[in-house]
């Protein structure tokens, strides 16, 4: 272990200073001394625990300190980001500018430019080069195999999260700015481009001139570090905020799931000597992995009582026996407006939430039937129902949230509780667990692999699923492919609303959004015409900044800017 403390140490002091433009804790150009790196054991943690430190916090990417953006709290921030750019969460409030993602439900600002695409690259590729950093200082011992077992099964378990971690990252930024085909941009001259590739190896100068990847080289790139994750990672840990098998296992399923549909879009795989796979492999694998991650993590779906908990729901993973993988978040890295729960929980009396009003689309909320307990996660529009629901915090704290100075609309959120049911103190009710994975979608994952593979399998596996774990009443029977994927679509957006994974699947099966329905309860300014197929803001653009240190990238190989290409409702 001692002969790689120096090497430690530089890679310490190289992640002080990226921190330090996201959070500000040490001064740029700063270092860290060996007398402050006691033992190489604790240095290493420190880097492998600054991903998911950055993962969750106020200003995790520097725009709340440099744009005062309070929509900067790291991958929840990310993950709403997504969400605003659908059909399903309804912006209430008299005034709709509460809602801090406006940019995003608009379509507007969202080209090279603009700070909101920025965002998705700066702080991925902060990401990275965390997990990069950590992989350049561990990955030569484990190589040498120079010091004993117990530590050698420390160093490996700590290099495979690393591996773990840029795999998600790289995953996510594929899915984001791989375009796909929509009926308002062209896009056909970019087909299969990722983003560029930047990993332990690569030089300053490197990145001078670093193109973007095409599709199968990405992927080949995400297997190869599952793939060392898998071989590395210790078998017997299993904590919720870090790498483990099963969300390993997650990963590969998500990612298999995306090239199976790739390939049936684009019929083939244009670089198969990159990547040797079919489109009947790939879902095979991608059904495989989810199975897998169902048999073998020994997690259940949520319960109604677990999911309408009025102090636990969705904010505890300690609570429940689905969640796979996610955020353990504590008071200190939050900031009270800068948190997933100022933004999404109405009953937080100190957020963003309640001034915004964030609720469901009535157009989704009134296809759900009663029968579907899912369907408490939003206020009922009927008052006389209130009483079936379970409300956080106090008498006092119920009465003020439902008939306070900002009263709660109908289809008003309550999914997700502020911590500990705590409605006052921002310090306690900030400080919920994030989810990142959990079983639920494995099951879905499994269910539209194989209904690519054997629609009727498909198609058994869906109502299995509701049926079992949802409302025993359900009897749907789609008969097409079609026919399943919109139902499909349905149960997954009830599933999964506001939880940041939805706009891939939108985005992988070519599904359109529409929030000009008859009575929408989306605000005018809000209420673009409804889409044919993908929404040209999916294809997320590389940031203008990029083309300042990268002369690979430029406007030629650049996604088209989607801004306003999509009218307003009254304007169609």
């Amino acid at each position: 272990m001692k002969r790689i403390l120096h090497n430690i140490i530089l890679s310490v002091a190289a992640v002080a200073v990226s921190v330090s433009c996201i959070q500000e804790t040490v001064p740029v150009g700063g270092s860290v001394t060996q007398e402050q790196v006691s033992a190489s054991k604790s240095a290493l943690m420190s880097m492998i625990n600054s991903i998911p430190a950055t993962l969750y916090a106020s200003g995790a990417a520097g725009y709340a300190g440099s744009y005062g953006d309070h929509t900067d709290f790291g991958m929840p921030g990310v993950h709403l980001r997504l969400e605003h750019m659908l059909e399903d969460i309804a912006t209430m409030a008299d005034n709709p500018y509460y809602n801090r993602f406006y940019a995003y439900d608009m379509n507007m600002a969202q080209g090279a430019d603009y700070t909101y695409c920025a965002y998705f690259w700066d702080y991925y590729y902060t990401l990275i080069r965390l997990a990069n950093d950590v992989i350049a200082s561990i990955k030569p011992a484990v190589e040498e195999g120079s010091t004993d077992e117990k530590e050698m099964t420390e160093l490996r378990h700590i290099l495979g999260q690393a591996y773990a971690y840029r795999a998600w990252f790289y995953l996510d930024l594929a899915r984001l700015f791989e375009p796909k085909l929509n009926k308002y941009t062209d896009v056909s001259h970019l087909r299969h481009l990722t983003v560029p590739i930047v990993d332990e190896n690569t030089t300053i100068d490197d990145t001078k001139n670093n193109d973007r990847v095409d599709r199968e080289t990405m992927y080949k790139f995400i297997f190869d570090d599952l793939a060392k994750a898998e071989d590395l990672l210790d078998k017997s840990k299993n904590s919720f905020n870090a790498p483990t098998m099963m969300s390993i296992y997650g990963t590969y399923a998500r990612a298999y799931l995306e090239l199976g549909a790739a390939y049936k879009e684009y019929n083939g795989n244009p670089n198969p000597s990159v990547l040797p796979l079919t489109q009947e492999e790939a879902y095979r694998k991608a059904a495989e992995y989810a199975r897998k991650v169902i048999d073998e993590s020994g997690k259940t779906p949520l319960t109604q009582a677990q999911w309408e908990d009025p102090t636990t729901g969705f904010n505890s993973a300690a609570s429940n026996n689905a969640w796979i993988w996610g955020i353990s978040v504590s008071a200190e890295s939050l900031n009270n407006l800068l948190s997933f729960i100022s933004h999404m929980s109405a009953e937080a009396a100190w957020g963003y939430a309640r001034y915004a009003q964030f609720g469901v689309s009535s157009s989704l909320y009134d296809m759900i039937p009663d029968a579907d307990w899912r369907k408490h996660s939003w206020l009922d529009p009927q008052k006389e129902n209130y009483y079936a629901y379970k409300f956080a915090g106090t008498a006092s704290d119920k009465a003020g949230f439902l008939s306070g100075g900002q009263a709660a609309k109908p289809y008003v959120a309550l999914k997700f509780r502020p911590a500990q049911g705590e409605c006052n103190d921002f310090n306690i009710g900030n400080a919920g667990d994030y989810c990142l994975m959990r079983i639920e979608e494995m099951y879905f994952i499994e269910m539209e692999a194989q209904a690519n593979l054997d629609l009727n399998k498909g198609i058994q596996l869906l109502k299995d699923f509701v049926k079992t774990y949802r409302y025993k009443s359900y009897d749907k029977n789609p008969q097409s492919w079609e026919d399943f994927k919109k139902e499909y679509m349905l149960q997954k957006r009830i599933e999964f609303w506001g939880e940041g994974i939805l706009l891939f699947d939108y985005k992988r099966l070519n599904v359109g959004i529409n929030r000009a329905f008859a009575g929408s309860n989306h605000p005018s300014v809000f209420r673009l015409a409804a889409t044919d197929g993908r929404s040209p803001q999916w294809n997320i653009v590389i940031t203008r900044a990029e083309f300042q240190s990268n002369t690979a990238i430029k406007d030629s190989n650049n996604n088209p800017d989607p801004s306003s290409k999509i009218p307003m409702a009254e304007d169609k």
